[in-house]
């Protein structure tokens, strides 16, 4: 709980059962992220649908009360799978992967859809959330509903979301609120597409910054055009669990930060700490500024409390 009253909820990113373990551990208030592509990887073919809810409930067992968001396989870019051949791309990252992969394999697709929703029903309502990856259109959108229906229907107190990892996405956000419950910006990707600068590159690490004034105001307009429709955002980058970010992220709006389960202990203690018009203000000045130096720089001068961001300070 900020100063002032406003909540944001401190989740973390998970690649198996013992990251959700560990983030427990931490003090996360839910999984903000469960990659599913470990299920997938470093075997000759898929998971099958016993397998996978097995997993899905091990790992809704140890998250227990908390809410988890299973991402749907999010392969291709930089996780090809040997049984999923796209053949070859020039730019993996801008070729079949995440849901363009699932729609063009329904039946993997739908295997892991009916997984989810065995576990969202045996589970209970809210504490599994669906959340589809890469999304480009309203048309993708459109179609993994369908094949949802198709695997099994949604259940009661089942969120489905998206992933706005695509400038695309960000700028439609206000039509994709008609279908989804909730938005996960991906900064990793979205820094690296709206500034055409591959996460990969040394060479460009220069300018892989999600604190650029262009990625916020992306993200600025997610939250203005999902919080109008009465959807909540997330973050799911690396950004989540910079205490310089998370101060502005939050002074954005944004609902639920999620990060690496290490990280976790000092963002909610940042948070407890920091002043909801404070963050604001701080939020409404980076907007205006030119660049992510100038950006980091002036959050550091309004929001004395970010030098030292892990402080502990009485529960709110």
């Amino acid at each position: 709980m900020m100063r002032g009253g406003r909540r944001v909820q401190v989740a973390a990113n998970a690649g198996g059962a013992g990251d959700v373990a560990q983030a427990m551990q931490q003090g996360a208030e839910g999984i903000g992220l469960l990659r599913t592509e470990f299920l997938f990887l470093d075997r000759p073919e898929p998971p099958g649908e016993e397998e996978q809810l097995a997993v899905y409930l091990e790992i809704l067992a140890a998250a227990d009360p908390h809410p988890v968001i299973i991402r749907t396989l999010d392969a291709g870019g930089d996780k090809p799978l040997p049984y999923l051949d796209t053949g070859p791309e020039e730019n993996p990252f801008l070729g079949v992967r995440g849901l363009r992969l699932s729609l063009a394999r329904p039946d993997l697709f739908r295997t892991q859809l009916r997984a989810v929703v065995r576990a969202a029903r045996e589970a209970g309502p809210g504490r599994v959330r669906l959340m589809f990856p890469m999304v480009s259109t309203l048309e993708e959108v459109e179609a993994a509903l369908a094949h949802l229906e198709a695997a099994g229907g949604r259940p009661p107190g089942l969120e489905v979301g998206v992933m706005v990892e695509v400038p695309a996405a960000a700028l439609m956000a206000g039509h994709l609120a008609r279908l989804v419950d909730f938005f996960s910006i991906g900064s990793n990707d979205l820094t690296q597409y709206v500034l055409a600068a591959e996460r990969g590159s040394a060479r460009l690490a220069a300018l892989q910054d999600p604190l650029h004034p262009a990625v916020l105001a992306l993200i600025a307009g997610v939250v203005e055009a999902a919080h109008g429709r009465g959807r909540w955002v997330g973050v799911c980058g690396e950004m989540a669990g910079d205490p310089v970010a998370a101060a502005l992220l939050a002074g954005l709006g944004v609902d639920e930060l999620s990060m690496v389960p290490a990280r976790v202990p000092e963002i909610k203690a940042l948070l407890r700490r920091l002043d909801e018009a404070e963050a604001r203000a701080a939020a409404r000045e980076a907007l205006g500024l030119a660049s992510a130096s100038a950006v980091r720089a002036a959050a550091l001068r309004r929001l004395p409390i970010l030098a030292h961001p892990s402080r502990d300070a009485p529960h709110a």
